[in-house]
């Protein structure tokens, strides 16, 4: 009788120990499954974030988007309202967009989000635009100051404006521009040449 007993206690402990372990094992595999699915949606949501990073909100301030526009920015940046810098300006860097492609913009709008039309449109004024990020796009607003373009495909998207004159390093940058078509070179008010 006590044998049984023996064998009864030892099989009911080795059998809640095995439960324990599967137990145990499953939830490891469900923490590491889910913390997984975490880190893969960490991952997205960071991927997409730093695509858009200071375009998502936008900033008024001429040091933020200096910042934002420097080598180790974003390659969207935006204004939330008209912005004045006295101090120039320079694009820096080769950025991707979300697509891989390499690109640059300068967001000066607010759009609709369901039909992602601008609703309205901003000015940024500043003594002088330095671009030397290649595929630089000015979209929808106003750049009220010079533009000198350093780097290949400089263009405006939509209702671009350039307040100022517009200076490309060499002839080739500039032949590139010219042959544009119509609804990516905007509007240049000042006079646009290449440096001498």
């Amino acid at each position: 009788m006590k044998n049984v007993k023996l064998v009864t206690l030892a099989a009911t402990v080795l059998l809640a120990g095995g439960l324990l372990t599967a137990c145990g094992a499953d939830k490891k595999e469900d923490t590491a499954s889910s913390s997984s699915t975490t880190e893969q949606s960490s991952s997205t949501k960071s991927s997409k974030a730093d695509a858009f990073t200071g375009a998502t909100a936008g900033t008024d301030n001429a040091e933020t988007l200096a910042k934002g526009l420097a080598a180790n920015g974003a390659w969207l940046n935006a204004l939330t309202k008209d912005t004045t810098s006295s101090e120039d300006i320079t694009v820096d860097g080769t950025f991707k967009n979300e697509e891989g492609k390499e690109a640059r913009e300068l967001a000066l709008y607010l759009s609709d989000p369901d039909t992602h039309k601008p609703t309205e449109t901003y000015t940024l004024t500043v003594p002088k635009l330095i671009v030397n990020s290649p595929n630089f796009g000015i979209a929808q607003g106003t750049v009220k100051g010079d533009v000198e373009v350093n780097a290949e495909g400089f263009h405006m998207e939509g209702t671009g404006k350039v307040e100022g004159n517009v200076t490309f390093k060499t002839q080739e940058l500039k032949d590139a521009y010219d042959k544009l078509p119509a609804d990516q070179k905007g509007t240049i008010t000042g006079s646009v040449e290449v440096a001498k």
